[in-house]
Parts: structure tokens; C-alpha cells; sequence
């Protein structure tokens, strides 16, 4: 998620980011416990949870492809991402690259009987991204929740932990950099980041990842606690970057305006794109 660039007069600054916050903070107090609920519900409900949200970030990211002149085939695409997530409740292993082939060569049918020459190659490429950032980097989430390991069954805390630190992340991030940010750290990806904005970023998601382990997350050591703070806020600074890449590729401001002070659904939760994946590889390599 993506600071807010300032407006030149500091009053104006504070106002537009006590509004937009406030509009955050009431989002937020309705959505977060939906997900923690849908998150200790685990099982089949859990997952069409998460590929219901699979099918509506492939859906923005091809409406704003399509609005650039690009022409992926969107249908098949969302359809895929959905299909492709759920292979990862049924499948512990092989099952969702077996799925993911599958589909890559439906697609390239698909694609061959439906698109012109000029099209092809980009339409292509444009639906095989939204399948894979959308539908195989959410699918990691199902198997965190289902994750059994030698030392602990923590399937509900692990995930719990992921969201916890990414939008703790998210939040001190922009507010910090929002009311204090002066230096610009990523001034061709996303120029309202600062280098303020991200280190305060990293040190919150650092706190948050010390009170979960305090309170939640007990199976962790505080060296782990604090690695796992760091790393995931880096996971989650890459997420926010690479979803800006592709706004900027499209010259599109927003994903979608699915959330009101958010965006849409790619805006919110582009950090967990790559947290989420990242840290299901920190639990299987240093905790299993």
C-alpha cells in the first residue's frame, strides 16, 4: 500500500491524512474480523474464502490491463486463478503445479483459436501473470493454515502472524510517511515512498512481530521474532513495489475502487502477495 504523496502546506497534509486514515481505520474494523474469522474456520471454508479473493485480484488486475490497450482473456484467466488457488486445499505437493500446467496449456489453446497475431504474445503473457500473482501467491495462505509440523500445529497462527505483521507494516508505513516523510527512496516505482516511511515501517512490523510472539505466537523464539519482523516487512515493502510496477505499467492510480480509502483489493493486500509465500518458506526451511 502505497504512502501518500504530501501536499505542500503541512496543515493540509495532517487534515488529508487524518481523513484518509479515519476512512481506514472504520474499513478495517469491519473487514478484519471477517478474515480472522473466515481464518480460524479453516478447512474447504477457509479456502474458497481465499480463492474467492484469487478471482477478484486477477479480475482488477485484467480490467486495468484492458484498459491500457492490452488483451488478456480475462474469464479464463479469473476462472484459473480461482481453480489454480483451490488446488492448494486438495493438494499438499504436486497437485498445484500439475494444475498450474494444466491451465497453461488450456490457455495457450485458448489464446492460439481466439487471438489476433498482434494480441497474442502479450494477451498471453498478461493472463498467465494474473494467474500465477494472483492465484498461485494467494494459494500459499491454505497451505499455512494447513500447515502441520513436527514441533506445533499452528495452522490459524501462522496465518494470523503473516497478516498481523504485513498490515502492521502497511500502516506505520504510509502514516509515518504521510506526516513526516521528506526523502524519496523508490522515486521511479512509487514516488510517495520515503525512506522515513520505510524504516518506521520495518520497526513497527519488528513490535508487532514481538507482542504476536507474546501473545499468540508462543511456539516462536524472540530471535525468530524479530528475524521474522524484519524479513516479512521487507516481503511486504517487495509486494507493495511490485503492485506498483504494474500500476505504473498500466498508468493506473488505483486498482480498482472496490475499498473505500484503500482502492481495491490489489492495493490492500499486494504486501501479502509476497509475505504470505515468504513466510510459508521461513516456516518450512526454520520451524517445521
Amino acid at each position: 500500500m502505497e504512502e501518500s504523496r504530501p501536499p505542500g502546506n503541512q496543515g493540509c497534509r495532517r487534515s488529508l491524512t487524518g481523513r484518509v486514515l479515519g476512512i481506514r481505520v472504520l474499513v478495517g474494523a469491519l473487514v478484519i474480523p471477517i478474515v480472522l474469522a473466515l481464518t480460524y474456520a479453516g478447512g474447504l471454508v477457509f479456502a474458497l474464502f481465499v480463492g474467492l479473493l484469487a478471482g477478484l485480484g486477477s479480475y482488477e488486475l485484467y480490467g486495468m490491463a484492458s484498459r491500457s490497450g492490452w488483451r488478456p482473456s480475462s474469464m479464463l484467466g479469473i476462472a484459473a486463478s480461482v481453480v489454480l488457488c483451490l488446488s492448494f486445499h486438495f493438494g499438499r505437493s504436486s497437485l498445484p503445479g500439475l494444475v498450474l500446467s494444466a491451465l497453461v496449456l488450456v490457455l495457450l489453446v485458448e489464446r492460439t483459436a481466439r487471438s489476433s497475431r498482434e494480441q497474442y504474445l502479450g494477451g498471453l503473457a498478461v493472463t498467465l501473470v494474473g494467474m500465477v500473482y494472483c492465484g498461485w501467491l494467494l494459494g500459499f495462505f491454505i497451505w499455512l493454515r494447513n500447515f502441520e509440523g513436527s514441533r506445533f500445529h499452528a495452522g490459524p497462527q501462522l496465518v494470523y502472524f503473516v497478516l498481523v505483521l504485513a498490515w502492521s507494516y502497511d500502516s506505520v508505513a504510509y502514516l509515518v510517511g504521510s506526516l513526516v516523510g521528506r526523502h524519496r527512496l523508490f522515486q521511479g516505482i512509487s514516488p510517495s515512498k520515503t525512506t522515513e516511511g520505510t524504516v518506521a515501517g520495518l520497526c513497527g512490523c519488528v513490535a508487532a512481530a514481538l507482542v504476536s510472539r507474546a501473545t499468540f505466537a508462543s511456539f516462536l523464539g524472540y530471535v525468530d521474532a524479530v528475524l521474522l519482523g524484519v524479513f516479512i516487512g521487507v516481503a511486504a515493502q517487495a509486494g507493495d513495489l511490485a503492485e506498483s510496477m504494474i500500476k505504473r505499467s498500466v498508468g493506473a492510480k488505483d486498482s480498482s475502487h472496490l475499498i473505500p480509502g484503500h482502492g481495491g483489493f490489489l492495493d490492500r493486500f499486494d504486501s501479502l502477495l509476497v509475505a504470505g509465500p515468504a513466510f510459508y518458506f521461513y516456516v518450512r526451511a526454520f520451524l517445521a
